[in-house]
């Protein structure tokens, strides 16, 4: 109908009788959907009005940038913004570059000095207060701060209490003994380039450090583990023991 409304512009019907028509119909499209949606979800929200558009191309929601700048200032992320908006999460993206909203501009414009001179206000003498804790009432002020500025802030304020904080907090690592070479394998894999179907396997004794195999393939199947482990055995011995995750490919080695 939308098609035929706008071969007969101009045509059939008068211009303004046609975009008259049109807008109507946009909003009445608008409402439907919006019907169906709050009747799956069971909920009704805001949702973001749609500009008619004369030309070719469906019709724009009316999304400003403060209504952008507002729900970035309130620490909103884009799927958040989406859902709010009752958008898709591109039309949020697409919105968001188109005007020039970039990750810089989600944090406050602070010089050093100001910087440092709220931080201090906060630590007020407290040596044990960590940069996370510091980052958290900041964003109580309203003021959004990357992590490494309040980080360097804090080293430019007391770099004693930095110093003990990072002593103090260091995890202690836990005592690993293994009684001897082929005593214990322990067998991972590397999935991270399984899009471009690359699988990494490895194991590596638990004594010595030594990587007994390491083999790119491009799946995931425990024949294939098995099969890189033999070859291990062959070269290094039978290991006592071997450690795995609870994945499946690594069943027929254990």
């Amino acid at each position: 109908m939308q098609r035929s409304l706008q071969w007969a512009r101009g045509r059939l019907i008068n211009v303004t009788a046609a975009d008259q028509l049109l807008r109507d119909l946009a909003e009445l499209i608008q409402e439907v959907e919006l019907s169906t949606q709050h009747g799956q979800q069971g909920c009704f929200g805001y949702q973001a009005p749609v500009v008619f558009n004369r030309g070719r191309g469906r019709s724009l929601y009316l999304i400003t940038r403060e209504q952008l700048s507002f729900l970035k200032s309130c620490g909103f992320t884009a799927p958040q913004m989406a859902d709010i908006l009752n958008v898709s999460l591109r039309t949020i993206r697409r919105r968001l570059r188109q005007y020039h909203f970039t990750r810089a501009s989600m944090y406050a414009e602070l010089t050093d000095s100001a910087l440092d001179e709220h931080v201090q206000d906060i630590v007020a003498g407290n040596e044990q207060i960590g940069p996370e804790a510091v980052r958290a009432s900041l964003r109580v002020r309203g003021l959004r701060v990357q992590r490494r500025r309040v980080r360097a802030s804090m080293l430019r304020i007391n770099p004693g209490a930095a110093a003990l904080r990072a002593v103090l907090r260091r995890p202690e690592r836990r005592t690993y003994q293994v009684a001897g070479p082929n005593s214990l394998w322990h067998i991972d894999g590397n999935h991270k380039l399984i899009r471009w179907r690359i699988v990494i396997h490895g194991a590596i004794d638990g004594y010595s450090r030594l990587v007994v195999f390491l083999h790119a393939s491009n799946n995931n199947r425990s024949s294939t583990v098995l099969s890189s482990f033999i070859r291990a055995v062959v070269s290094y011995g039978v290991p006592s023991r071997v450690r795995t995750d609870r994945g499946g490919k690594t069943m027929l080695s254990a």
